[in-house]
């Protein structure tokens, strides 16, 4: 078969693959051909990493833009697949906008057909839900099929799985019939609602993310929110959403924001319903398959209101599993991200330790005070500051400062917090787009603290908290503990364009010694256990990262902190978990996220799920009485004593009792002071 004549097959296909529901067309104008052209331009230019040609460009465009809306592989057959590759593999010497549009409309038009197609299915009521049945959820083995025959099969599982998960949350067949047919229909409303800017920004962000996973386009209404964000003058809960699979997803939480303050809302979780606590609004509102902009606006509120979120946990092994939040919705001051403070007694070879923990969650700064030269603008290296100093009048021996879960924040902030620990010298070095590197560093710093330290960190400490973290395990002036940090190597700007704006990659940071900080991130000296594989989130998870390098090191001077004893720590470190009941616990929640996450095939049998999710609760109550008993604590006598016991723990900022990795932490700072009793820190070698 020829060329020509196998294309004319597939097109054919494609369209008798469709049926006459769809009813999605939405063309590209010529501003918006302008701009695509406008925006590849300038990134082609002005990115850091420039080799990326049209010729390899639109070949990529076609599969990041597939993988993005079908990901799963549900609503696309191999001949469309076939159809489009080509279409952006003969692309001209321009961006493929045509097929692009063609694309996400085909894409919209497919999930209004399969939506309808599943509203029928369960408006039949006739799910055996005793059949022994699976559905496929590694992603790494599913396949495009070959017919809209075999889509539609999948499309009446998924259908059923959502019955069967609303099921399990103690309602009745109808029930969650009428649950699940409410969220279809939410989203075709969704879907209908779409415009050309939707479309726009979903094939510009595909664009811009090929050149790395932090540039990207912004709407003119997108850059809007985005600016109201970054001012933190909205009132709220403090988070950041997105969507995945028809749920809003909780991205990040803002320091010092409701959710944060929460304790209980973490990336990744999902939102199910929103109750507003006023009694003109006594229903909650589910919001699966919502506009993200229309959940949004339903969370944002006056300070002061209250509202409920049902969230399914970021690391649950059912989407049955629920808990609800109660916020109140206040404006995110910089007092609220302001570093916090403790100071604990850590007993230790029949004496004991002065440990200052300070807890940082951003690297903060009122830049208008600041420009005003306001002396008393607040930042995080004034407040660190005075917490230091307060630290020096208490005698405190050793500090912790605890950058887990802090994503950064200004890197002028970074400089100032490490020169408070190091004096002089650079703190990182700066590479551009165009070659040049300079180093950065805070000249006029002075040393507010002499005495030993650690730093914490984790997964989710990124950008500023990593050249922080990089600039005191350089300098050899502390100890680094923890997990392996996010690897987020690069500095992002914001460039106008025609309409909108162009968050833009244009320059990489690098440590001291010349070690990049992209991809890798800062390995701690000491690890601690984690519950989930860190793997799976951070830099180098993400499509199309920039890969790691090296530069050249700068000149700077080491302390003379003695990391020739930290294989002593580490064996302490080592002996104390195979005999920490609170560590083993963490370990043994490990073993079963890794057992879990062999899992190939989702059972949609309610009497499977029902044991399974029976065995799921046995195993977090037996896992959390094995640790208490160890301890001496009461045990609890049913999954549901426990689920209360935590629904009413007291929030503490600082809780080393029940934080058991910075528990361990000042133990792991404890043994290094122990071991090095001269050491000696208040000046460079």
């Amino acid at each position: 078969m020829s060329k020509n004549l196998q294309i004319i097959t597939i097109i054919l296909g494609l369209c008798i693959s469709c049926t006459a529901e769809p009813t999605i067309s939405i063309k590209a104008s010529i501003s918006k051909y302008n701009l695509a052209n406008e925006i590849y331009t300038k990134i082609s230019k002005e990115h850091f990493f420039q080799d990326q040609t049209l010729e390899k460009i639109n070949p990529k465009l076609g599969k990041a833009l597939i993988k993005q809306l079908d990901s799963q592989k549900i609503y696309f057959t191999n001949n469309e697949i076939l159809y489009f590759t080509n279409k952006f593999v003969s692309a001209s010497n321009n961006i493929e906008i045509a097929a692009s549009y063609e694309l996400v409309n085909l894409y919209f038009n497919r999930l209004i057909e399969a939506t309808n197609y599943q509203l029928k299915a369960i408006a039949k009521k006739d799910f055996d839900f005793n059949a022994l049945e699976e559905i496929l959820i590694e992603n790494d083995l599913q396949k495009f099929r070959n017919t809209n025959i075999e889509l539609r099969k999948i499309w009446v599982k998924l259908a059923k799985n959502d019955v069967l998960t609303s099921m399990l949350t103690d309602k009745t067949e109808d029930e969650a019939i009428e649950l699940i047919a409410k969220r279809y229909k939410n989203r075709l409303r969704r879907i209908s609602q779409r415009n050309e800017e939707d479309v726009f920004s979903i094939i510009m962000n595909s664009l811009t993310g090929l050149f790395d996973p932090h540039s990207s386009y912004m709407s003119p209404k997108s850059a809007e929110d985005f600016e109201m964000t970054m001012s933190l003058n909205l009132e709220g809960i403090g988070a950041l959403l997105t969507t995945e699979d028809d749920y809003p997803i909780i991205v990040s939480v803002v320091p010092g924001g409701p959710a944060e303050k929460s304790g209980e809302i973490n990336p990744d979780d999902k939102i199910v319903k929103v109750k507003q606590i006023q009694k003109s609004e006594p229903d909650s509102v589910d919001v699966v398959g919502w506009r993200i902009d229309e959940v949004v606006q339903l969370i944002r509120g006056e300070a002061g209101t209250q509202l409920e979120l049902e969230m399914i946990p970021a690391k649950t092994e059912d989407l049955s599993d629920r808990k609800w939040v109660l916020l109140t919705r206040e404006e995110v001051k910089l007092e609220e991200q302001a570093a916090k403070s403790l100071i604990i007694d850590v007993p230790y070879n029949k004496g004991n330790f002065k440990i200052g923990i300070i807890d940082l969650p951003a690297f903060y700064i009122d830049f208008n005070a600041w420009r005003n030269k306001d002396p008393d603008f607040r930042s995080s290296s004034k407040d660190v500051k005075d917490i230091l100093n307060q630290f020096n009048l208490k005698n405190v021996d050793a500090v912790i400062v605890d950058l887990r879960g802090n994503s950064g924040g200004s890197l002028y902030e970074a400089n100032k917090l490490t020169g408070l620990f190091v004096s002089s010298g650079p703190t990182l070095q700066v590479k551009e787009s165009n070659g040049n590197i300079r180093p950065w560093g805070d000249a006029r710093a002075k040393q507010a603290w002499k005495k030993p330290m650690a730093v914490m960190v984790d997964r989710y400490s990124a950008s500023a908290s990593e050249i922080f973290a990089g600039a005191i395990q350089d300098y050899h002036r502390g100890l680094i503990i923890g997990h392996q940090t996010f690897g987020k190597g690069t500095v992002q700007q914001l460039d106008d364009l025609t309409s909108g704006q162009l968050k833009l990659t244009e320059s990489k940071f690098y440590r001291v010694t010349g070690s990049g900080m992209q991809n890798k991130g800062v390995e701690p000296d000491i690890n601690l256990p984690a519950t989930w594989d860190i793997e799976e989130r951070g830099e180098s998870s993400l499509d199309f990262s920039l890969p790691w390098d090296k530069i050249r090191s700068t000149s700077f001077k080491k302390f003379n902190l003695n990391r020739g004893i930290l294989e002593q720590v580490r064996l302490a470190h080592e002996k104390r978990a195979l005999e920490s009941p609170n560590l083993q616990y963490i370990l043994d929640i490990r073993k079963r996220y890794d057992k879990q996450q062999e899992k190939i095939f989702l059972s949609i049998n309610i009497d499977a799920r029902r044991a399974e999710k029976k065995d799921r609760q046995k195993w977090v109550l037996e896992t959390e009485n094995k640790r208490r008993s160890a301890q001496s604590l009461d045990i609890f006598k049913t999954f549901e004593d426990l689920e209360e016991f935590n629904k009413d723990k007291e929030d503490i900022d600082i809780d080393p009792q029940n934080d058991y990795l910075l528990n361990e932490g000042t133990l792991i700072l404890s043994d290094y002071i122990y071991l090095n009793a001269n050491l000696l820190l208040s000046e460079a070698a």
